[in-house]
């Protein structure tokens, strides 16, 4: 199994401490904490031998690739950034990293519109909702400058392609199947990465009431995440979870900021409806499961994750009773490869003719511990195309203890 590197754990360091990544002229001031991410395979996440942003390369004539998370200090985005800007590093190209400080588009459109004045070779963006954009990303269109979205998907209309962590379906799918086997008091088996057998067992022995699930997500228009609550539901239409799971998901938002997230997951607590929340985010969940904590509450929590945040909530021996702790296991990806493969994109884009039509291909150069990959855009059936780079991985009782210090 790969490891992650240090560079990795004081990239989140940094994020968790709300401070901005120093390197390759990042002009973002401070704000919230983290994001969101995805589901599980048998293979663990692999590392990235990257050094810091800060060490990234020197601006570039014409200016800088521009990478632009949904907030600065985001834990999520930071690792993401670190990765994008060793990537471009290593091709000898100039980054900077502009994120708002509030998670929200106008916030976003501001900076896109101040990077495209003073004048940049690409747009890389994490958009903080659907719609909104279109003025802005018009004139970075008319200046041939590229958009590449990467985690939560900018419209088909102007982007490249978008850069997928994993299969939309399988991160809501798995995050439903993790939920209720966790209500069911069903550990997480390595051998069914999927969760499709574990699933079923717990259901097909489960006599109690409905199980209730909530769902404490970012923003409401963020695309990433409403993706995965479509698929969530689509998950519990299912026979298997008929009269044993509410297919109905008590939804609330926290807008990835942690003292919203905090109020609406004390909402829950308060409410008493729901036996396990599922938080497709970084920031939710971990607020989440502070509270429930805190409260000493039997509510159970899942989703997506970093290790080292959520330490204190979850199992890290195989002697661990994962049953007795607030969150037994959860899910993500390797983060940092996603920000390196958003910049190999870009690379593709701007050296090869990439264009982002279905069925086209780039490659993406040795990097880290990674071997050169080449990657596929395919059609995502919206009317653009997707480009499925990411690495689905759980974190348990058998793997936490070697994690939590490296993401």
């Amino acid at each position: 199994m790969k490891k992650m590197n240090k560079f990795m754990a004081l990239g989140l360091v940094a994020a968790m401490a709300g401070t901005t990544l120093a390197g390759c002229g990042s002009s973002s001031s401070a704000a919230p904490a983290s994001s969101a991410a995805p589901a599980t395979s048998e293979a663990a996440p692999a590392a990235s031998e990257a050094p810091a942003a800060s060490e990234a390369a020197a601006p570039a004539a014409g200016g800088n690739h521009v990478f632009m998370f949904k907030s600065v200090g985001n834990a999520f985005g930071v690792i993401m950034y670190d990765g994008f800007a060793d990537y471009m590093k290593q091709v000898g190209e100039g980054c900077e990293e502009k994120s708002p400080a509030e998670t929200t588009v106008a916030a976003q459109v501001q900076l896109i519109d101040e990077a495209l004045t003073k004048g940049c070779k690409s747009l890389s963006i994490s958009t903080n909702g659907d719609t909104g954009y279109d003025e802005v990303f018009a004139k970075a269109q008319s200046q041939n400058v590229p958009i590449v979205s990467v985690d939560s998907a900018a419209s088909a209309d102007y982007r490249v392609t978008h850069n997928n962590q994993a299969s939309t379906a399988d991160i809501g799918a798995m995050q439903v199947r993790a939920a209720v086997m966790i209500a069911c008091g069903v550990d997480f088996d390595p051998a069914d990465a999927d969760m499709t057998k574990g699933v079923e067992a717990a259901l097909a022995s489960y006599t109690g009431d409905p199980i209730n699930i909530g769902v404490l997500s970012a923003g409401i228009d963020t695309p990433v995440q409403n993706g995965w609550i479509a698929e969530m539901e689509k998950e519990l239409t299912k026979d298997i979870y008929a009269g044993k799971v509410n297919p109905e998901l008590d939804k609330k938002y926290g807008d990835d900021e942690f003292t919203k997230s905090t109020t609406q997951a004390q909402a829950f607590l308060n409410e008493g409806k729901v036996n396990v929340i599922i938080s497709p985010t970084t920031v939710g969940i971990a607020a989440a499961a502070e509270v429930m904590k805190q409260a000493n509450s039997n509510i159970k929590v899942t989703g997506l994750g970093l290790p080292s945040e959520m330490k204190p909530y979850m199992p890290t021996s195989d002697a661990d009773d994962a049953n007795s702790f607030i969150c037994p296991f959860m899910l993500l990806w390797d983060v940092s490869h996603l920000g390196a493969s958003t910049a190999a994109i870009q690379m593709a884009v701007a050296n090869d003719g990439f264009t982002g039509a279905a069925g086209e291909t780039m490659t993406m150069q040795a990097w880290g511990e990674y071997a050169e990959e080449t990657f596929e855009a395919k059609d995502d059936g919206n009317g653009g195309t997707s480009v499925l780079t990411g690495i689905p991985y759980t974190f348990y009782k058998g793997n936490m203890a070697e994690w939590a210090d490296k993401l």
